[in-house]
């Protein structure tokens, strides 16, 4: 027995089932047609319908419009027709399109508004080129360029002017100052011989208060300490009353070598730089511009001499030296801190007129004592 798996009949042999598959339309082979859902017996049958559908020939679609056509050179045809899609060369200046980039180059070349210009950083105005630009540039003194002095606000018109006048003038030489004393010097070199011949610069040489103290065999001497407390200590060490000829004595040279150490810090009365290291010891600002004027300055004052001393000895750092109200207060202040300096220039015969000056002004002839 055979049997058709379609519909389920059964046959006396093979070649009935064969017979009967071959004969019966429900079992003949089928060629569909994806498109339409139709079928078709063979597939020479499916060629021919594709073919002769309108509905599925293949189709060319254009992006730019949406539009289908049947062939790929139809296609084509149409996007070169069209206006539409033709390709633009677009200004971006003014945002005009063009059809070609010849046509683009020649309106940016033709067209005013899209010339090159060269503006005036002055004035704000433009040109059409550069040699318009300099040419104007050149008439106009307002817009030449000017090479500025920062020292002083000066301005000249080359480089070579403003390097003259730097050179030529005296406000802006180059100045050396000397850190310890204000003195302003024309060279290194004039700034290195006044340290070297300077005593108060030099570390080589005592200064007359060191060479004071250190003339005290086993005494330890601190230099960095204050003139008067270095005294006391002198005192205690060797346990001195008033009356000791030792101490009256040491009281003498120890007031000399105040005198001598105030000579080498402040100089003499002719000497500005030194009324200038005496005006910044004691404050006095802006500094006078002559010595006459530092006098005249100073004179209003009331200060410790010791304390100017002390002052100088530190390399003139820290707080400027205290100033009084009155004489009577600078001598009740000298009294307490023990810091007397002794007015005994007319009899000493003391050349030291600086010092003079400032007794007279400040002391008013008082004698002090070592008492």
């Amino acid at each position: 027995m055979a049997w058709c798996s379609l519909c389920n009949r059964s046959f006396g042999s093979l070649e009935a089932l064969d017979q009967h598959t071959q004969n019966s339309p429900a079992h003949a082979l089928t060629y569909g047609c994806g498109l339409c859902n139709r079928s078709f017996g063979s597939q020479e049958a499916l060629d021919q319908h594709t073919q002769n559908s309108p509905a599925h020939a293949p189709r060319y679609d254009c992006n730019l419009c949406n539009q289908s056509f049947n062939s790929q050179g139809a296609l084509d045809q149409h996007v070169q027709n069209s206006p539409a899609h033709a390709p633009s060369f677009d200004c971006g200046l003014c945002h005009r399109s063009f059809g070609s980039q010849e046509a683009l180059d020649q309106h940016s070349q033709n067209s005013p508004a899209h010339a090159s210009s060269y503006g005036c950083g002055f004035c704000n105005r433009s040109f059409g080129s550069q040699e318009a630009l300099d040419q104007h540039t050149r008439m106009f003194p307002s817009h030449a360029p000017f090479y500025g002095c920062g020292l002083c606000n000066r301005a000249f018109n080359s480089q070579e002017a403003l390097d003259q006048h730097t050179r030529s003038s005296p406000a802006h030489a180059l100045t050396y100052d000397c850190e310890l004393c204000n003195q302003v010097f024309g060279s290194l070199g004039a700034l290195n011989q006044h340290i070297q011949d300077s005593p108060a610069h030099s570390r080589q040489t005592p200064t007359p208060l060191n060479a004071f103290f250190l003339s005290f065999a086993g005494f330890n001497f601190d230099p960095s300490l204050p003139p008067a407390e270095s005294y006391r200590r002198l005192q205690r060490y060797y346990d001195w009353d008033r009356d000791d000829p030792e101490s009256k004595n040491a009281w003498n040279d120890y007031q000399s070598a105040l005198a001598e150490e105030f000579s080498l810090w402040f100089g003499s009365e002719d000497d500005l730089s030194a009324w200038h290291s005496l005006c910044t010891a004691v404050n006095v600002s802006p500094l006078p511009t002559t010595c006459r004027g530092c006098q005249k300055a100073v004179r209003r004052l009331y200060v410790n001499i010791v304390d100017l001393i002390e002052w100088a000895r530190r390399g003139r750092e820290g707080d400027r030296v205290q100033r009084f109200d009155s004489l009577k207060d600078l001598r009740n202040y000298s009294r307490r801190t023990r810091k007397i300096f002794r007015n005994d220039l007319d009899e000493s015969g003391n050349g030291n007129v600086v010092l003079r000056h400032l007794l007279r002004f400040l002391f008013r002839s008082v004698a002090w004592s070592s008492t």
